[in-house]
């Protein structure tokens, strides 16, 4: 397919580990690796016990983690599905790939890893589960099989994917043999948190109420913009919440847990990667039960985790900062696959000496960004002072250091955090005078990185009634 002039870009030192990487000493020789690209929809990386969380939410994906390489400090560049997503399969920036609002499609003028990999004589097939990931929306570009009926829109579903990704992978096993790329998105940990037994009494089985939350909802006795940013709950209420939260997560690795057994029985070498599109906040800053208007961690910082037996060592961890941009370029350098365009992510493996050996690269991006959502803004947010574009938070982080800047009329508000010594962001230290070197840096990075361009696209307005109440259910409008 002839595909629009775009040039095809590469940071120098990116250019430098594809070169290693795509070398016929390298890849060559082997045979391709299978791959299955797995994303949980708004997965906060610390409610996972491979990233430190005391609850056992996790047990599969932990053991997906000591089978592999877990990057500790990773992040999406925009917290919301169609954004993030549309940087996973590009590795490029939203502004760059198109989709910058909730209701944008993927531009087919994007190169997609799929297509990347079909070029390259992969078969290709996805089940996912999530609206805004139906077909017609840009993301089924490159499969050759595309799972997203309509039913699992709605509430959970981990069950079913995982379902209809086994069936996929028998029917790619029962054709001919060639490498195969699988695509498996997960909803369940998305609003609403009711996950059901037995995982809706696992964290915190003595509650007994009451939590009226979602009769509320569905009553119109509540919007959802008011439970996010006033919620008429107790404390004890929203730490439920928090535990129905984690409920989903556990209900989604039980599912998972399942896929990964049957991946086992996968011939020949397999490459399995886990990611999150976006976290979640869970009252960080007055922000409850919702992600994409912030930029605080809770929204921003994801699992990434790789396992390639024989090639990525196990329970390796690292410390790099990595974006969800970089997964695509890492996915295909691990294939020797050269061929997306325009892509700003860079791969985040190279050569460990053994041949075939991968590792971390030493070191990673010097800085990491993100920009917040212009479109459903819940018109109760506070915080959201310019109408469109114009009002897009943009954020950079050294890894140390954060800085976010929040448009206002006339002028900036600056937040400034350590989040090695306030990992929750607790303290603003904007007007600390031995940070203003640290200032200063991060500024001119976030200034270099935003863009208040207007994006186009749709605005949600002429909404039918049935995707006015999916998206009600969804938490994304009141």
């Amino acid at each position: 397919m002839m595909r629009a002039a775009v040039a095809t870009l590469r940071i120098a030192a990116a250019g430098a580990l594809y070169a290693a990487l795509l070398s016929p000493a390298a890849c060559r020789s082997r045979p391709d690796p299978s791959i299955v690209l797995v994303t949980i929809d708004t997965l906060r990386a610390d409610h996972l016990g491979c990233y430190g969380s005391p609850r056992a939410t996790s047990p599969h994906i932990d053991a997906l983690a000591r089978g592999g390489l877990l990057f500790e400090r990773a992040t999406t560049t925009l917290p919301r599905t169609t954004q993030a997503v549309g940087s996973l399969l590009t590795g490029r920036y939203p502004k760059s790939h198109g989709a910058r609002g909730l209701f944008m499609r993927l531009p087919e003028t994007n190169l997609t890893l799929a297509e990347a990999l079909r070029g390259a004589g992969y078969a290709t097939a996805a089940a996912v589960s999530n609206t805004f990931l139906r077909p017609g929306q840009g993301f089924e570009q490159g499969f050759d099989r595309y799972d997203n009926p309509q039913a699992r829109w709605d509430g959970n579903s981990a069950e079913e994917v995982t379902r209809s990704a086994i069936a996929l992978l028998d029917a790619l096993a029962a054709g001919p043999r060639r490498p195969f790329f699988l695509w498996v998105h997960y909803l369940d940990p998305h609003w609403r948190y009711e996950p059901g037994p037995p995982w809706d009494k696992a964290f915190d089985p003595a509650f007994a109420g009451p939590l009226t939350v979602y009769a509320d909802l569905d009553a119109r006795r509540l919007t959802k913009g008011r439970l996010i940013f006033d919620p008429p709950l107790d404390a004890r209420q929203k730490e439920h919440l928090v535990a129905l939260y984690d409920g989903e997560i556990a209900r989604t690795d039980a599912a998972l847990g399942a896929l990964l057994q049957r991946l086992d029985r996968v011939q020949g070498p397999l490459l399995t990667v886990l990611t999150a599109d976006h976290g979640e906040s869970l009252g960080e800053h007055g922000y409850h039960f919702a992600h994409g208007e912030t930029l605080y961690e809770g929204s921003l910082r994801v699992p990434l985790l790789f396992r390639l037996p024989g090639r990525i060592a196990a329970g390796v961890r690292s410390r790099i900062l990595a974006e969800n941009v970089d997964v695509a370029p890492t996915i295909l350098a691990l294939a020797g696959v050269d061929r997306l365009q325009g892509v700003e992510g860079r791969p985040l493996l190279v050569s460990a000496g053994t041949p075939g050996a991968m590792a971390p690269v030493a070191e990673g991006r010097p800085f990491a960004h993100s920009e917040s959502d212009f479109q459903l803004i819940h018109p109760e947010n506070p915080r959201f002072y310019l109408p469109g574009p114009r009002g897009r938070w943009t954020a950079a982080t050294d890894g140390r250091f954060k800085l976010i800047l929040i448009p206002i009329p006339g002028g900036e508000i600056l937040e400034l955090y350590d989040l090695e010594g306030d990992p929750r962001e607790t303290v603003n230290r904007i007007d600390d005078p031995s940070l203003d070197a640290v200032r200063q840096r991060l500024l001119v990075e976030v200034k270099r990185f935003a863009d208040y361009a207007p994006a186009g696209g749709v605005d949600g307005e002429g909404l039918s009634r049935e995707e006015e109440e999916r998206l009600r259910s969804l938490g994304y409008i009141n």
